[in-house]
């Protein structure tokens, strides 16, 4: 007799893995602890997924495709200097509620596997994206005020943040509060506050 796969068991085990993976990263996750915390043997969870790599990708590729996504689609939206603020806290933080988990498992939990330099992929993207408003800004100034070498820097900083305030701050209001205090400062600048 063919079991019929169910949708809930599927998504039970996701969340399963996701708080394995979270709480020991891919290489010291164990599918027999991800099976016993669903109720269920390891032999039924291999039906589902064919072992921790496929499950290991179900958590964290969305997110990684996610992140991609708004990072370019900050690079070829128009920048009206009233709602850029808003924008992009809104980008950040509603990314948030639904990603928070498995972007930390992306950042800290990823060695052993093909996302393992999701980070660095990352910060490239972020930098790119910082060049071409650099370059810009240059455009607007009639000569070079910053160098694109600075892009890269300035990226791994922002990103370095953000992912420091989504792990220790937990509570989804209160994450979305610390990072729009972020990128506040980041967007009135150092200047501000000398």
């Amino acid at each position: 007799m063919v079991q019929v796969l169910k949708e809930e068991l599927r998504l039970a085990i996701l969340r399963a893995a996701e708080d394995e993976f979270l709480k020991h990263g891919y290489t010291g996750a164990s599918v027999k602890r991800m099976a016993d915390q669903v109720g269920i043997s390891v032999g039924n969870l291999y039906r589902y997924y064919k072992g921790k790599e496929a499950l290991f990708d179900s958590v964290v590729g969305p997110v990684y495709l996610e992140l991609e996504k708004m990072i370019k689609s900050q690079v070829t939206r128009p920048m009206d200097k009233g709602h850029i603020f808003e924008l992009i806290v809104h980008a950040l933080t509603e990314l948030l509620e639904r990603i928070r988990k498995p972007l930390l498992i992306l950042i800290d939990g990823s060695q052993g596997t093909k996302h393992e330099d999701a980070k660095l992929k990352l910060y490239k993207l972020m930098a790119d994206n910082v060049a071409q408003h650099l370059e810009a800004y240059n455009g607007v100034q009639e000569r070079e005020v910053f160098a694109e070498g600075t892009a890269w820097s300035v990226s791994v900083a922002f990103m370095q943040g953000y992912f420091e305030i989504i792990r220790r701050h937990p509570d989804t209001e209160d994450c979305k509060s610390m990072v729009r205090q972020y990128f506040s400062f980041w967007y009135q600048g150092l200047q501000a506050f000398i």
